[in-house]
């Protein structure tokens, strides 16, 4: 794999983003717990609720098991050397590859995006074909529309209805990326800029009416449980080369604190609304002009047949049988919906459990004691007694 990126998309002169000296390694666990997602180094401004600290007093979130709406479980498609994106030539067309980003696809899906993009365009004229339309599928589609090209998403599910639908909604771009030992020395690199673009991209649509991405208050709060086995594999962890987007959080008591017989720490989230921002996704592909065609592939002679000579290959965790693609393997992840609150907008991690209120739903998912937890599991079943375990944990803060 070629972990080249074109200068187009590397901001200035195709520069390095990474200054610092240092890449700290912080699991997705340990950056809640310690650092929240923050704002560009440009940006000085805090969200609303966060500037001198936070309220002392906070809506109660409520975890009753009756409120919940639905439980989704998703496979996200894992690949030990980070994700597939590069080009393939099969029989007369050309494959553009762009999947398997593990927990991070949203995260890092414009930068990805921005990358597929050029690889396709240097293939050919198109028109362009992009398989399926979830996150990726949709963010390349609309890459590629805003060149002016002719794009057909084929796709047999779409938008809220597929995999991408099922995430937390939290901007983690170095979740379950990658093993550290299995990548290129290049990696780190290739992986800051897909992150950087893609949260500059996400940050623009923080004034957009449907206000498919927002800034969120997050709490982390210490106690509990929390089995505290360590991962027994080597997950790339470098949540530490993002600086000037990620501000450190901080501790907070007295008065301030919210949950004051235990230790807290304060920090801003961004939070993706997922099902506001496909529709804005839709309605942007729709307005380049983009079309969408509802279609099942069950073997790579049907994708031969399309009429399309350059095809943008997005099919997520569904390439490991698609396209034999035995380096794909599931890590499993089950996200309970409970009725939105608006009267109460914050993130909260607790006992290996993270809840963010979104405008959506509010969203419990319980992470185990690390980032093993899921891994290898293709598993599609809710499985109850792990969505009884989050609520409780999580209502037992307000009890």
């Amino acid at each position: 794999m070629a972990w080249c990126i074109p200068s187009a998309v590397c901001g200035p002169a195709g520069g390095n983003f990474y200054t610092g000296e240092m890449t700290l390694q912080i699991s997705r666990r340990q950056m809640i717990a310690a650092s929240a997602a923050g704002f560009l180094a440009a940006c000085s401004r805090a969200p609303a609720g966060t500037v001198g600290g936070p309220p002392p007093a906070l809506p109660p979130l409520i975890f009753d098991p009756d409120r919940v709406s639905r439980t989704l479980v998703c496979l996200r498609p894992f690949r030990a050397s980070g994700p597939r994106i590069e080009r393939e030539r099969f029989d007369t067309k050309t494959l553009v590859h762009n999947y398997g980003h593990g927990g991070s696809g949203w995260s890092l899906s414009w930068g990805s995006a921005d990358l597929a993009t050029a690889m396709a365009r240097n293939a050919g004229d198109g028109p362009y074909a992009v398989l399926g339309a979830g996150v990726i599928g949709l963010t390349t589609a609309i890459r590629l529309a805003e060149t002016g090209a002719d794009v057909t998403i084929y796709a047999e599910s779409i938008g809220q209805e597929t995999p991408s639908a099922r995430a937390t909604g939290v901007w983690s771009p170095s979740s379950r990326v990658a093993f550290k030992n299995a990548v290129e020395p290049s990696f780190p690199d290739w992986w800051e800029r897909l992150a950087r673009i893609s949260y500059a991209e996400h940050y623009a649509y923080l004034s957009h009416p449907a206000a498919p991405v927002e800034f969120v208050p997050q709490y982390s709060v210490a106690g509990g449980v929390q089995e505290g086995e360590r991962a027994t594999r080597e997950w790339l962890h470098l949540w530490g080369r993002l600086g000037g987007l990620i501000p450190r959080s901080r501790a907070v008591d007295g008065l301030d604190n919210p949950f004051p017989r235990r230790d807290v720490r304060a920090g801003t989230v961004m939070v993706f609304n997922i099902a506001q921002y496909f529709n804005v996704l839709r309605a942007r592909f729709a307005a380049a002009g983009g079309k969408i065609e509802q279609r099942r592939f069950t073997d790579r002679s049907q994708i031969h047949a399309l009429p399309q000579k350059v095809i943008a290959n997005c099919t997520g965790y569904g390439a490991r049988a698609l396209w034999s693609d035995r380096t794909l393997t599931p890590v499993r992840g089950q996200v309970t919906h409970l009725p939105p609150q608006t009267d109460a907008r914050y993130a909260l991690y607790f006992d290996a459990v993270q809840a963010v209120s979104r405008s959506d739903a509010l969203i419990v998912q319980y992470l185990g004691s690390n980032d093993d937890y899921g891994f290898g599991l293709d598993n599609r079943q809710v499985d109850h007694e792990e969505q009884a375990l989050a609520l409780a944990r999580m209502g037992s803060l307000y009890a």
